[in-house]
């Protein structure tokens, strides 16, 4: 099998940077491997939209300027379960440096394979409905129809000093995103009701922002973070 790997960037920090592009130099991977850096898009799925269009191989991997693989078998482990035709996806375990927490998150994008050819066929990431957040939860409800995703239990080391100081700014946007999502897909999306039990008028930020992404149809808020 042979990869193309997608780093949407951001004004990135270089010694992150430096460490995940020497770690994927290191990975065992007896297939072909190319990295593609790109900040061409205009928020984070127009970015990584933009990095598929240059992909030559048939699988792709968006792994995010902040996560760094864990192990030199990250890459092998990540794509073997696509020897499986069925396969349409996969998922890296996430450890927080900062939290010192490790969880498995549906779909991502901060160390995900899909095959290229399911994402054209799907429309690529929405690049139109979904500015900086939301779209990886978007990818998930569509890729659910067209085969398997799994969770190989490989990891990335997410290294963001100061993201959970960060969670102020990223609760309206995930509140704006969620109201969307909802909107589109109504009780079939998991977890459907967590965010509309928060979106009630004595928690006014939250409130805001979730139901004018409901109204929207849209995520518009615009303070582009990870």
């Amino acid at each position: 099998m042979n990869v193309s790997i997608i780093v949407p960037l951001f004004n990135p920090d270089e010694k992150t940077l430096k460490e995940i592009l020497d770690s994927l130099k290191n990975q065992k991977f007896k297939g072909k491997k190319e990295i593609i850096l790109t900040e061409e898009g205009i928020g984070l799925a127009d970015n990584i939209n933009k990095g598929i269009g240059k992909a030559t191989h048939e699988l792709v991997i968006t792994l995010h300027q902040d996560c760094i693989p864990a192990s030199e078998k990250w890459l092998d482990t990540l794509l073997s379960p696509f020897k499986e035709t069925t396969v349409v996806a996969a998922c890296s375990d996430v450890y927080d440096i900062e939290s010192g927490n490790t969880y498995t998150p549906v779909l991502d994008e901060k160390g995900c394979a899909y095959r290229k050819n399911i994402l054209l066929d799907i429309g690529l990431f929405d690049n139109k409905t979904f500015l900086n957040s939301g779209e990886d939860w978007d990818i998930y409800m569509k890729l659910l129809k067209k085969g398997k995703i799994v969770y190989p239990g490989c990891i990335v080391n997410h290294n963001h000093p100061g993201y959970l100081e960060a969670q102020g700014y990223k609760k309206p946007q995930n509140a704006n995103s969620w109201g969307c999502l909802v909107r589109i897909y109504g009780t079939s999306i998991p977890g459907w009701w967590k965010p509309l039990l928060k979106a009630n008028i004595f928690n006014w930020t939250y409130f805001y922002w979730f139901w004018r992404g409901f109204i929207l149809k849209r995520q518009d808020f615009k303070r582009c973070v990870e």
